[in-house]
């Protein structure tokens, strides 16, 4: 599928479109993802230390509660990069190899 897709009823829609509500744990834009002690909580959620997925982060330190933004985790920052397959489609294969978390700024950054 590409960008250039439509739906059922005939409406054009990118793949990664402004979502007011988290995919997963159904939060606000502006309110923290879900937190299970358990199970970890929500899947889109990320670590503000690595920026990786915070289910399988396994490290021993405070991961931080990710706000929802209204965009996939990534998707702006390959924006900003110009990493970007099409337009509505960003290339997280390439942010996640290529680039380099900035805990500071939580943002993915290119590398020096």
């Amino acid at each position: 599928m590409n960008d250039n897709s439509e739906n059922a009823q005939g409406k054009q829609f990118r793949l990664l479109d402004f979502q007011s509500n988290c995919p997963d744990c159904t939060v606000a834009v502006g309110e923290p993802h879900e937190y299970d002690e358990y199970d970890g909580g929500c899947d889109v959620a990320r670590c503000l230390v690595t920026g990786l997925q915070r289910l399988i982060c396994d490290l021993d330190h405070d991961c931080g509660r990710d706000v929802w933004t209204g965009w996939w985790p990534g998707q702006l920052d390959c924006e900003q990069l110009g990493w970007m397959i099409s337009p509505g489609l960003p290339d997280l294969n390439r942010l996640y190899t290529q680039a380099t978390w900035d805990p500071a700024r939580c943002a993915w950054v290119k590398p020096r």
